[in-house]
């Protein structure tokens, strides 16, 4: 399912004093099974757009199309989006209500129309996409850890089998373990079901080590799109925008000061920095 803005602009409480402009001219397009990162400074309008995108708010003025559906200022109807787009907000364990995980789970897809025993599938193919062990089906959410609350909350996300899965800060909150944990499982997800993610982040860590593209918002506007190799090192342009470099495309430009061949550039994680001085290292060695 592609997904195609064009000339977005939102506008929250038109025509009034309190009229705050959110989104001006917005244009871009996320190929269907890619995994996308939205980054931008507070109030540079992520949280705005993938709204669009889940068809929780409409334009002001332009339009958007998902797959074959499009939405305008003039849309009356959104629901045809309810099963395609998933949104995982911040802290979406404060949203589980039920008595037990697998019930929690089963919510979204008894409300599709789904029989029970087509949700009861659906709630153990989705813990075990997360990592959840069956033998927290029957427990109650909130008797779980924070990091299992975590999984459950996003596995009745994907217990709908979304085609497009919206990402809205999910790591919050978690320790370093539980953040790399949770989207490794999404990035292996994403390639198992061919699957369009699209994250929003204020970690360029995280952009850097899971996204094929990415996409910057300043103040309202898309100001540049890209491989996350080409935008990453463009230090100056990003700290405009109230951006950081990743920590390794610091640390290469540090090193690189002393090196002779230079490290590339392109290394954007810590991974990628550590492989490469260890290859550096073993040339060293060779006779």
């Amino acid at each position: 399912m592609d997904i195609v803005i064009q000339k977005l602009t939102h506008v929250y409480m038109e025509g009034t004093p309190f009229e705050q402009r959110a989104l001006t001219g917005v244009d871009l397009r996320i190929p269907s099974g890619s995994f996308a990162a939205i980054i931008g400074a507070t109030g540079s309008g992520k949280s705005t757009l993938i709204q669009h995108i889940a068809g929780l708010l409409k334009p002001s003025r332009g339009w958007l199309r998902i797959g074959n559906i499009e939405i305008g200022p003039d849309t009356r109807d959104s629901s045809r989006l309810r099963g395609k787009v998933g949104v995982v907000f911040q802290y979406p364990e404060h949203q589980l209500f039920e008595e037990t995980v697998a019930k929690d789970i089963a919510f979204g897809p008894l409300n599709l129309g789904l029989s029970a025993l087509e949700a009861n599938r659906r709630v153990e193919r989705a813990m075990e996409w997360v990592g959840l062990p069956r033998e927290l089906a029957s427990r109650s959410p909130f008797h779980l850890s924070g990091g299992q609350m975590r999984r459950a909350a996003v596995a009745g996300v994907l217990a709908m089998e979304p085609d497009i899965l919206v990402l809205d800060e999910p790591t919050a909150g978690l320790d370093p373990v539980g953040r790399r944990q949770l989207l490794d499982r999404i990035a292996w997800l994403r390639r198992k079901r061919a699957m369009t993610v699209i994250l929003v982040s204020h970690s360029m860590e995280e952009a850097a080590r899971y996204a094929d593209r990415l996409y910057i918002l300043h103040r309202g506007r898309k100001v540049m799109e890209g491989l996350p190799a080409d935008l990453f090192t463009m230090g100056d342009r990003l700290a405009k925008w109230g951006l950081e470099e990743p920590e390794a495309v610091r640390l290469v430009r540090c090193l690189n000061e002393r090196l002779n061949p230079p490290l590339p550039e392109s290394l954007l994680t810590v991974e990628d920095l550590e492989e490469a001085i260890v290859a550096r290292w073993e040339e060293g060695k060779s006779p």
